[in-house]
Formats: C-alpha cells, sequence, structure tokens
C-alpha cells in the first residue's frame, strides 16, 4: 500500500466532501469507481487496482472541478452522494482510524481501505476482484469473505 502517512494524516479530520470519477469508453460504463476523492482539510484520492491501493494528496484541486472527455476515454465526476445517498451520514463526522484490507491468501497484495469514523460508521472503499475487477463501497462493517485486516 502507497499512501499510509496520507490516511495517518486525517485521523482526527472531518469529512467534509466527496468525488468519485467514473470511467466511460466508447460510450459505455467500465467503471464506476475510477477513484475515489474525499475531502478533510484537503482532497485526497483512493485508488486500488492491481493488488496495489494508493492513497494521495491532491495538490491541483483543478483536477477535481472537470470531467476529462475525448472521442474516445471519458473520466467522469460525480458527487458520491449522486450514487451512493448513504454518504451523506458521513459528512461532517471525524476519521478515528483506519485499515488497510488485504487479501486473505497472501497479506502483500492491497485491495483497499476500511475507514472507521465517529459514531460507529465505516465506510469500506475496495477492489472486488472476483467475479470481475471493480471497485465498490460498503457502508457498514463487514469485509468481503476474502479480505482481512492489516
Amino acid at each position: 500500500m502507497n499512501g499510509k502517512k496520507v490516511l495517518d494524516s486525517v485521523i482526527g479530520k472531518t469529512l467534509e466532501n466527496g468525488k468519485i470519477q467514473s470511467f466511460i469508453l466508447n460510450g459505455e460504463l467500465v467503471e464506476m469507481i475510477n477513484v475515489s476523492y474525499l475531502k478533510f482539510e484537503e482532497w485526497i484520492s483512493i485508488i486500488s487496482n492491481d493488488e496495489i491501493t494508493t492513497i494521495q494528496i491532491i495538490e491541483n484541486y483543478s483536477e477535481l472541478k472537470n470531467s476529462y472527455k475525448d472521442k474516445e476515454f471519458n473520466y467522469h465526476l460525480k458527487q458520491t452522494s449522486f450514487y451512493f445517498p448513504e454518504f451523506e451520514k458521513y459528512i461532517g463526522k471525524k476519521v478515528i482510524k483506519w485499515k488497510e484490507l488485504v487479501w486473505i491468501k497472501n497479506i502483500d497484495f492491497s485491495f483497499g481501505v476500511n475507514l472507521y469514523f465517529e459514531n460507529n460508521l465505516n465506510l469500506i472503499i475496495h477492489n472486488n476482484q472476483i467475479p470481475e475487477a471493480k471497485n465498490e463501497y460498503i457502508f457498514e462493517n463487514k469485509l468481503p469473505a476474502d479480505l482481512i485486516e492489516k
């Protein structure tokens, strides 16, 4: 996992906003959650694919203002609550701790994070490899069967 210090820096901070970047290829939705963006004091990105989770601070906010589109590719940005209305209950809540999610058969393979918020709220952002590779949100502390916390 890359970016553990970034996640450590949001402990005790309040979630202010969230956005999702989707990936559309030739007019077809390929991946609804390509990149997750969360705003605390600053925006961070969470990307989980190819058995690696990467968390980064977003230095250039203009990246979050516009979607990118050409004849073939479309990286579309929407508020997280547009797709997941339950996300709204996390706004205004502080992060208490976080855990990396790894594959039960090989703990070197990172598949996402479990963010623990105040009021017993959990937000799991993970890459589901079976039956197809795609990122998912889980709005409770219920880990997928093939993942454990590290």
